[in-house]
């Protein structure tokens, strides 16, 4: 075997080294990410099932605070976490989201937080498509 062989085969053998490193790192990569938003959707569920668990209060402003928090984490989980309660206390998609914004009978602070929902919507599905 010649020097010129030998050293094409060392070639050939690094970038087969190479490939497969890389491949494994993606896989990792990719596992690492779907990890970090398993963690915090679940950070997410634990906030909501405390909220839920709270039992209410007798302040008024407590109790907004409370359903604030816990119809903004329902939103953020959304329908494929929690059917139910989306059906219940969200129950409309983005187009008729969109359509309730474009409303002249919606008020400016219902817009707002629709807004905010879309939002919410669009990161949620941007991170679904990675």
């Amino acid at each position: 075997m010649t020097e010129n062989q030998i050293a094409l085969i060392i070639q050939t053998a690094a970038l087969v080294a190479a490939v497969i490193a890389s491949t494994i790192a993606l896989v990792i990569a990719s596992k690492d990410r779907r990890v970090a938003r398993l963690q915090r959707e679940l950070d997410m569920a634990l906030r909501l099932l405390e909220n839920r668990n709270h039992g209410g209060s007798t302040d008024a402003a407590a109790r907004k605070r409370l359903g604030a928090e816990a119809l903004t984490l329902v939103g953020t989980l959304g329908e494929r976490r929690l059917p139910l309660q989306w059906k219940r206390q969200v129950g409309v998609d983005d187009a008729k989201l969109r359509s309730l914004i474009d409303s002249d009978g919606t008020e400016e602070w219902v817009k707002d937080k629709m807004e905010a929902q879309l939002a919410v919507n669009a990161i949620r599905k941007e991170l679904d498509a990675i």
